[in-house]
């Protein structure tokens, strides 16, 4: 039972659609993180409806485009949107670390937020606009995967900052089992996609893509965590903002 309320938690937290099984347990946070990938399943599936819909109607490419960013952002009620405005407040302000922390924590909007932000959707928009044409769906389906396995094994493994709701259950023994859980689903995902579609709808450049997202998700937890001095949900939002970046980009390039 504990399995289905972490997912359904998982699913309130970081979706916005009406959850089905409204129950919080907070001795299961780690364990919510554990359905991270299957979370991005949900997204990415959502994704590719929204996205073949549209151009089945044909609705003109930048409308799509916009369509499709808003979607992806929209979907997770703009939560790591939020938390990619917040880091970058605080690491762009250059400022002693205990400053920094203080500005992650501020609820209050700066520049640097405001710009990074502006910045990070045209990079989508205009990738977005070349790459729509393409129809290689299975790079939508993944790239929500990718991004919240690679978050929520950092969140997992990382030292947090003393402020991250996370903190309380950073001590919790066997962690390892969830990062476990975590890169089976990602496997039973893509094995699922491939049986309802085939094996010749995975192109070549696939696991391009997928490695510049890993890696960029990788770099930008990495980054940020030195920058602030540990692990928090809102560097988990700015990871995930990175790596789908870097991967829509890439698939524009090498699609």
């Amino acid at each position: 039972m504990k399995y289905i309320t972490a997912f359904f938690m998982a699913w309130g937290n970081f979706i916005t659609l009406p959850c089905p099984y409204k129950k919080w347990d907070s001795k299961l946070l780690n364990m919510m993180l554990m359905f991270l990938p299957a979370i991005g399943a949900v997204i990415g599936a959502l994704w590719v409806i929204v996205i073949e819909l549209m151009l089945w109607f044909g609705v003109p490419d930048q409308v799509t485009a916009f369509a499709a960013v808003f979607f992806l952002f929209a979907i997770c009620g703009f939560m790591h949107l939020d938390g990619f405005m917040d880091c970058n407040d605080a690491i762009l302000s250059r400022r002693p670390l205990e400053e920094r922390q203080r500005i992650l924590k501020d609820s209050n909007v700066g520049a640097f937020a405001v710009v990074s932000v502006v910045f990070l959707l045209l990079g989508w928009y205009a990738a977005m606009t070349v790459q729509i044409q393409s129809t290689h769906l299975l790079v939508y389906f993944l790239i929500p995967i990718v991004s919240r396995l690679n978050a929520g094994w950092d969140v997992l493994a990382k030292d947090p900052i003393g402020h991250s709701q996370y903190a309380a259950d950073h001590e919790e023994k066997g962690k390892w089992k969830y990062q476990l859980v975590m890169i089976i689903e990602a496997m039973v995902f893509l094995i699922i996609w491939v049986l309802i579609f085939g094996i010749d709808t995975i192109s070549m450049a696939d696991p391009i893509i997928i490695c510049v997202e890993g890696t960029a998700c990788i770099c930008a937890s990495a980054f940020a965590q030195k920058q602030l001095g540990g692990m928090s949900g809102d560097i988990a939002g700015y990871t995930i903002c990175f790596g789908e970046l870097a991967a829509i980009i890439t698939a524009a390039i090498v699609l």
